[in-house]
């Protein structure tokens, strides 16, 4: 701004106004911010003074230089205000474009989860109708010879297991059918703390010959929830299938139930954490372990579905599920569900 009024007062022309004065307010207004744009016009409008005072002093009215100050100055400080106006404006609009454009790739990728998800539906409704009816036969089969008088006692135990057997693979056929044929939430009041027993009795077959040891740390007496038995039960058994698998060598595998909040800023949630002492997930995948078909294990041995699911059963609860590396190793999973959603009492 000295600057601009060294020359103005060299060559005293009043075109140097708009050609000088006003440039170093335009570019602080938008390079820097409107009050810093204000400071450069009142700047700009006592430089005028001074240089209007030692070159033109003698020309017309005492005052004329005083008004002529003003007047300029106040037009140097609309044009600030108006030009910071527009910057706002221009950085609103950015950040709106910024935020609608992540909100477009969030709901593209969200209907590419959907598509992939009812292609597996498709496909595992199919391969559940082909499946249902052999296992019809040996279930059959395995009743005729359940009440046929045994030859000795491991004879009835074998038939005994076959018939679990027939019985496990046809709840899972189910569970690929209940997925294919997504069905109405079918809510009652819940103990928790129950179908955390029963999820971990389905499982308690694959935990025990993995050498997985199971610490239930269960708050008794929990306020009873609003959930789909089924669906919750399912996303349990994921969970603790996840963390076997996360533990090939053995391990712990701790569940937790407790209740938090109930304060007047918090409102009472009922919490379910999963724990185990696996490897844990790498930095780079901490953010991709409920995307639709990603997995760290080796091909055959997962779908990358399973974590996938559970999101989606704890989100149609009104629940939210959060993954983080434990500081001992290995991975904990925290379900939160919102007494006052789910209708808990």
């Amino acid at each position: 701004m000295l600057v601009v009024g060294a020359i103005d007062y060299a060559t005293g022309i009043n075109l140097s106004v708009t050609a000088f004065y006003l440039l170093p307010v335009a570019v602080a207004t938008w390079f820097a911010s409107r009050r810093t744009g204000v400071f450069t016009a009142c700047t700009g409008a006592v430089v005028w003074f001074i240089v209007d005072v030692m070159g033109r002093a003698t020309i017309g009215h005492p005052f004329v230089p005083v008004w002529n100050a003003v007047m300029l100055g106040l037009e140097f400080v609309i044009v600030a205000v108006l030009l910071g106006a527009v910057r706002h404006q221009t950085e609103h609009l950015e950040n709106t474009v910024a935020l609608r454009t992540e909100e477009l790739q969030r709901a593209q990728m969200r209907l590419m989860e959907t598509a992939k998800l009812e292609t597996v539906g498709r496909l595992a409704a199919g391969i559940a109708h082909e499946v249902k009816n052999p296992l019809m036969t040996l279930s059959l089969g395995a009743d005729y010879f359940f009440f046929r008088p045994a030859a000795n006692l491991d004879e009835r135990a074998l038939v005994q297991d076959m018939k679990e057997a027939v019985r496990r693979a046809s709840n899972i056929i189910n569970l690929l059918l209940n997925i294919s044929r997504p069905r109405p939430l079918e809510r009652a009041d819940e103990d928790i703390n129950r179908l955390i027993e029963n999820a971990l009795t389905l499982v308690r077959h694959q935990l025990e010959p993995g050498h997985v040891a199971v610490v239930c740390q269960l708050q008794p007496a929990l306020p009873r929830a609003l959930l789909d038995r089924t669906r919750i039960e399912h996303a349990l058994m994921n969970l603790f299938l996840n963390s076997l698998q996360a533990m090939p060598d053995g391990g712990t595998l701790t569940v937790r139930s407790y209740v938090s909040g109930g304060t007047e800023d918090c409102a009472p949630q009922l919490i379910v954490e999963v724990e185990d002492t696996g490897r844990g997930i790498g930095p780079a995948d901490l953010n991709k372990p409920f995307e639709p078909f990603f997995t760290t294990k080796p091909p055959g041995q997962g779908t990358g579905l399973g974590l996938s699911i559970v999101r989606e059963i704890v989100e149609i609860h009104g629940g939210v599920i959060s993954l983080a590396n434990r500081p001992e190793g290995g991975v904990r999973a925290t379900l939160k569900f919102d007494l006052g959603s789910t209708g808990g009492s």
